[in-house]
């Protein structure tokens, strides 16, 4: 097996996922090998792999004619995609309460702190995303279903932290940021499943709003 290949694929989804969160790479736009090859220093095969990936994971459409590109969403896209997070997240969680520890609850406690201190220093989401990710990672720690897990993290964090981050960063406050998160540790805390899926539904569908209203207003601006 090639594993220096094997490196370089990953290295180069890493640094084109960058690309998309950042907006150097915009939804819509091509995504081309020679232009990458060129730009790295390194063979198409790498990258090719590292493309494959992408499109694998939902951030890369690949057609005939039209090549490979980033997705573009609609709003009825991200709609969905942060319901299904809410639903399956939110069941994978409260099923899974019954086997949470005390070093559990103080792990996802020490994350909860670090929003609360980010949030006092912030302007816009930025600073959370990393926490946010970890936080929804701690959730589902003793999921066991494993499917559910990649499904459900998938379908919002490639809304949220890449295809449309920057209108992520603006869905709400780092205060209400915070405050969300907070009650959601209380609500695993005192091991309310009804609860825990409450809020985590209504947290997705709440950014979901957000940021499919941010892109029919980008649409009708064009039109």
């Amino acid at each position: 097996m090639d594993f220096k290949r094997q490196t370089y694929s990953t290295q180069v989804s890493q640094f084109i996922r960058t690309l998309i969160q950042t907006s150097v790479l915009k939804p819509g736009d091509q995504v081309k090998e020679v232009s990458l090859s060129k730009e790295l220093g390194i063979s198409r095969a790498p990258i090719r792999e590292a493309l494959q990936i992408l499109v694998q994971d939902g951030l890369i459409t690949s057609e005939p004619q039209k090549g490979k590109t980033v997705r573009q969403l609609n709003p009825h896209e991200v709609l969905n995609g942060y319901a299904v997070s809410g639903i399956l997240e939110g069941a994978g969680v409260a099923d899974s309460l019954g086997k949470w520890t005390q070093k559990d609850i103080d792990n996802l406690q020490d994350i909860l702190d670090m929003i609360e201190i980010r949030s006092k220093k912030s302007s816009s989401l930025e600073k959370m995303a990393e926490l946010d990710d970890m936080f929804h990672d701690a959730l589902l720690v003793h999921c066991e279903n494993e499917q559910l897990v990649v499904i459900a993290r998938l379908s919002s964090s490639n809304i949220s932290k890449f295809l449309c981050y920057r209108h992520w960063l603006n869905s709400c406050t780092p205060h209400d940021f915070y405050e969300h998160h907070y009650g959601l540790t209380q609500a695993v805390i005192n091991k309310d499943k009804a609860q825990v899926e409450h809020l985590i539904r209504e947290h997705y569908q709440d950014v979901a709003r957000y940021i499919s209203c941010a892109i029919a207003d980008e649409q009708k601006s064009l039109n």
